[in-house]
């Protein structure tokens, strides 16, 4: 079963504020979560989270 991780807990893996992660999902460029419905948490796959980070990785090679 993959572990999902809280907004907190992903943002401490991606070294980023929790609050920079929650504007992310607001505005739909963050890493893919579950939940976050009506009064349920955003959920983290850390496969999600890492395939994200690649994505940021690539975009920023390619505007340099």
């Amino acid at each position: 079963m993959t572990r999902l991780l809280t907004t907190a807990e992903a943002a401490d893996y991606l070294r980023r504020a929790p609050s920079t992660l929650e504007r992310l999902a607001y505005t739909g460029k963050g890493p893919h979560y579950v939940g976050g419905g009506k009064g349920n948490p955003r959920l983290y796959r850390i496969e999600d989270l890492n395939t994200w980070l690649a994505e940021q990785t690539e975009q920023a090679k390619a505007a340099q």
